[in-house]
């Protein structure tokens, strides 16, 4: 009786083991279940559109289902801190931009540190500026443009953008320079408002988002100067870049990129990365893209990495040099 019930209990221990070390391998595998990205801004954003499409195609990659999920507000930065606090274990991941993470936190009270509180996965797109102005300003290049600030007897140039702290307020403030005159900012409350605000004439000039700005070039109702780039854009090719009009090292990208909490396991990263990498040299995406006004981004994590360095150190010192804060 004994030997039969240590001969049972030795079984049903071994039934125990044989299931823990099952629960234990499927717990390795990574992903078991869906992952979701956070984006920081409204469903039909720039970042959000992006994101959709990226998921989709790391969704195949990976075997599980990508899901969206938009926590917009605060620049972005709602969405940047619900991730920074999330768990690293891959599941949860942000649609990082260059506003949450190197610029939102010089001008909001955020409660994340960029370079410290997100692991690095990859870049995901490169996404220029173009410079457009009032075609009553009677300028269709950037060099008249500069003559017709400096034929100006007012001096009094404005600039319009969807708000403080963003790229296209911050790439006017860097414009007064080349121009030789002080720029007044004039924020609005959308991309689109910032733009109808140029095509109406109530300002002389804005940064925009290139699809943004398309529709209203096509329909000359504003002029595109120069795109924010060091060479021109498949976007809108006949644009030319910053470079080409002589302003060297006036690249601005909006770009955006996907990260993780800090401290994600390597092997975790690695999967994760791979299958971005996948994703962005897929034909359908770099298409897609392109007609929002972006372009796949190349680079690995630690690439990534050293761009976020370098652009909140850049960033930082623009805002710091020029007095600038949140109103």
């Amino acid at each position: 009786m004994q030997s039969k019930l240590l001969h049972n209990t030795r079984h049903a221990a071994a039934i125990v083991t044989i299931f823990a070390a099952g629960v234990a391998s499927a717990g390795d595998k990574f992903p078991s279940r869906a992952i979701k990205i956070v984006v920081g801004s409204e469903a039909g954003s720039a970042p959000d559109v992006l994101a959709r499409l990226v998921a989709s195609e790391m969704g195949t990659t990976l075997g599980q289902a990508v899901i969206i999920d938009n926590k917009a507000g605060a620049a972005g930065t709602i969405g940047a801190q619900a991730v920074a606090s999330a768990p690293p274990d891959g599941y949860t991941l942000l649609m990082g931009t260059v506003s949450n993470i190197a610029l939102a936190p010089s001008f909001y009270p955020v409660r994340y540190a960029p370079l410290k509180s997100f692991t690095p996965i990859g870049m995901v797109a490169s996404v220029p500026l173009v410079l457009v102005v009032t075609p009553s300003l009677g300028a269709t290049t950037f060099a008249q443009l500069q003559a017709k600030v400096k034929q100006s007897a007012s001096g009094e140039f404005n600039f319009s953008s969807p708000g403080v702290g963003g790229p296209q307020h911050l790439a006017g403030v860097l414009l007064q320079k080349p121009l030789g005159t002080k720029l007044t900012h004039v924020p609005y409350k959308s991309g689109g408002a910032a733009m109808t605000a140029v095509a109406a004439g109530e300002v002389q000039m804005a940064f925009a988002g290139i699809p943004a700005a398309t529709s209203l070039a096509q329909g000359n109702r504003v002029t595109p100067i120069m795109v924010t780039s060091s060479k021109r854009t498949s976007t809108m090719p006949e644009v030319p870049s910053a470079a080409e009009v002589g302003l060297s090292g006036f690249e601005i990208d909006n770009w955006h990129a996907l990260l993780a909490p800090a401290n994600l396991p390597i092997p975790i990263r690695t999967a994760l990365e791979a299958a971005l990498r996948k994703a962005l040299v897929m034909p359908n995406i770099k298409d897609q893209f392109t007609r929002a006004g972006a372009e796949p981004a190349t680079g690995d994590s630690e690439q990534l990495s050293k761009t976020m360095e370098t652009e909140t150190a850049r960033w930082e010192k623009v805002v710091r040099d020029n007095n600038l804060k949140a109103k």
